[in-house]
């Protein structure tokens, strides 16, 4: 084996590494774009969902207050707890924190997911599936349905 068919060997190989790492490297940047983008909406849902929720409550415990006023110290020792604002309305902005906080930890995964598998497509010289990028669209579309559905 000559040293030129050496030379030109190498230099294929490192051709095609060069080409995989670049795919790779655009891949990536793809799916944290697209990670990105899920974590920045979400935060911004969280936002108002807690913002309105936080209205809700002080509003509540405001008219507690002002109904303890009225009512006298004696009225808010026999009965302290008619003063609070409602369970329901904690339960609520958990129940709806947790839904949302969940719903984008499934879409960021499938994100993730997606591009892992993109990227050993890719590494195994197989072409990358397009059902694989179909099925993670209908994944984020789903997952945004049962987010709006939540709030």
């Amino acid at each position: 084996m000559s040293i030129q068919t050496v030379v030109d060997d190498v230099k294929g190989r490192v051709d095609t590494l060069a080409s995989q790492s670049q795919k790779v490297a655009q891949i990536s940047l793809d799916t944290l774009k697209q990670s990105s983008e899920i974590v920045v909406d979400k935060f911004q849902e969280l936002v108002k969902t807690e913002s309105a929720a936080a209205k809700e409550l002080y509003t509540a415990a405001k008219l507690g207050l002002d109904k303890a006023k009225a009512d006298g110290l004696k009225a808010v020792a026999a009965a302290p707890i008619s003063y609070l604002p409602p369970k329901d309305k904690f339960v609520t902005v958990y129940t709806d924190t947790v839904t949302l906080v969940s719903a984008t930890g499934e879409e960021l995964y499938k994100t993730f997911k997606t591009g892992f598998t993109s990227i050993q497509a890719e590494l195994t010289g197989e072409t990358p599936v397009k059902k694989v990028k179909a099925a993670a669209k209908k994944a984020t579309r789903a997952v945004k349905k049962a987010a709006a559905k939540a709030a």
